[in-house]
């Protein structure tokens, strides 16, 4: 290699010479600008640039230069001897940890050792700039005739463009919109966290690549992934589809316009890759329904049809169904309950984490269903005793899906169980939600005041979800006062024959 030859050249010809017979004096690795001490100036070992140099605890660049403090040359060769002494005891070891004698060895071409080399030119002189990159050019050289062409194309965008890995660039996305983040962004539910690192994962087993950077999702690949990949390869249904999409455009929106990454080289800002303009052919909405129906709610007689299949408490399906209806709660936040949460004499039960941050709410249980709530208390303690406390759930039956932590099985089972009970041509208006929507039909029938109705069932206040001006000052209702309402919703319940078979 070309610096190589060079550190020989100066290290054993130009500034070998000892004292001749003519009397000269030994410079060797020495300078003396006029009117100041002597320094000693030397080309860095091979081995060493980029590693720590202790005497300064920066980087070593491509020359070592120190000040040895003295303007007595016989001094100035002592604390020389030393110091290349010190480097060649650095050089030894450094050829010794590298196991291949360090000459012709590969370099670490991991993305940890390419951000230490960018952070190193950024806080270089230019001097020192030149150095490096004279090193690291040639290293990299050194790895693509090695076979590791690859892997020294992506050290290099690292390093140089400034380029970001693709999992460590939504690790820093999901970090920054954490609730209560300092930059202002509107936080992410955690469920939607989850739900993009799903996404991050099926990208990443598309790109098949060893550390794929955001650069490395080009349009044309962004749109084999969503048109190819997740529906034909991974068989996910279109709506599916759409939600990684939809994911993914705003990590890049984020990266683009609140970061400044993927910039061209004339500093214009690359497209976003997963903004569809293109209208195609029209596909039917995964979520669509037959004409005008609507998700409605639970008749009296259908509550008691479903309810009959399992008349007895205990079961897992007969049990969420009837905690369910009594209480309003969503599928997932029944189904992924912790333990934890739940108070030992079936009290109440409080949701931390949900599709809002208003989902965050205390669930007070009342009348025949704390009995239920209580006993199945006792019951999965017990089934759950050599399960870490933190993991125990309400319903372990019910498996979470590993990418989410959601209990997708729930609504699953019971859309099986629904049309099997009430017919299917219950399809496009009843749901497990039903319940949710039976519960605050009653709740509003009862005459349970609206307030009340939406600190129990986790909604945001105001009419249609509208927040006003005074909502900032409220903070929330008694907990003897939701008890009150969740009262008045379970007497409605029972006088609208709700209950029967409960």
């Amino acid at each position: 290699m070309v610096h190589l030859t060079l550190w020989y050249m100066m290290d054993h010809n130009g500034n070998s010479k000892s004292p001749s017979s003519s009397g000269s004096i030994d410079m060797r690795h020495l300078i003396k600008p006029r009117g100041r001490g002597y320094s000693l100036r030397m080309l860095t070992p091979p081995v060493l640039v980029g590693t720590k140099n202790p005497w300064t605890a920066k980087p070593f660049g491509k020359e070592i230069k120190l000040g040895l403090d003295t303007r007595s040359h016989a001094e100035a060769l002592r604390i020389r001897d030393v110091r290349v002494g010190q480097i060649r005891q650095l050089e030894s070891d450094a050829i010794a940890a590298s196991g291949r004698g360090g000459i012709g060895r590969i370099m670490d071409l991991s993305p940890e050792a390419a951000e230490d080399w960018r952070k190193m030119r950024m806080e270089a002189t230019q001097e020192e700039l030149e150095g490096y990159d004279y090193v690291l050019s040639d290293q990299l050289d050194a790895a693509v005739d090695a076979g590791k062409e690859r892997e020294a194309e992506t050290f290099g965008a690292l390093v140089f463009k400034g380029a970001v890995p693709l999992e460590r660039a939504m690790e820093q996305y999901l970090e920054e919109r954490k609730e209560g983040n300092v930059f202002g962004f509107d936080p992410l539910a955690v469920t939607t966290a989850l739900n993009i690192k799903s996404t991050i994962k099926h990208l990443v087993a598309f790109l098949d690549m060893e550390t794929p950077l955001l650069d490395d999702v080009t349009p044309n690949k962004a749109f084999q992934f969503y048109t190819k990949y997740l529906p034909v390869e991974k068989e996910l249904g279109a709506g599916t589809v759409t939600k990684h999409v939809n994911f993914m455009r705003g990590l890049w929106n984020w990266a683009l316009v609140d970061k400044g990454y993927l910039k061209r080289r004339n500093g214009k800002a690359i497209p976003n890759p997963w903004v569809i303009t293109e209208k195609g052919t029209s596909k039917k909405r995964a979520s669509a329904r037959s004409g005008n129906a609507k998700r409605t709610a639970f008749t009296s007689e259908q509550v008691a049809s479903l309810l009959a299949g399992w008349s007895d408490w205990g079961a897992r399906q007969g049990d969420i169904m009837r905690l369910a209806l009594v209480t309003g709660c969503r599928a997932d936040e029944m189904g992924a309950l912790p333990l934890l949460n739940v108070r030992a004499d079936g009290s109440c039960f409080e949701i931390t984490r949900g599709k809002s941050a208003n989902a965050a709410r205390l669930i007070p249980v009342v009348g025949d269903a704390q009995e239920l709530l209580r006993r199945r208390v006792q019951v999965v303690t017990a089934a759950q005793v050599d399960v870490p406390a933190s993991e125990r759930r309400l319903f372990p039956e019910w498996p979470l899906k590993p990418s989410t932590g959601k209990a997708n099985s729930v609504s699953q089972w019971f859309t099986r169980y629904r049309r099997e009970a009430l017919g299917k041509e219950t399809d496009d208006t009843l749901a497990f939600h039903s319940f949710r929507h039976t519960w605050k039909t009653v709740a509003r029938r009862a005459g349970v005041a609206d307030d009340r109705v939406r600190d129990l069932g986790g909604w945001q206040g105001g009419v249609s979800g509208r927040r006003d001006a005074s909502d900032g000052y409220d903070h929330g209702l008694l907990e003897q006062q939701l008890f009150e309402a969740q009262w008045e919703i379970w007497r409605g319940l029972q006088d609208q024959g709700f209950l029967i078979g409960f």
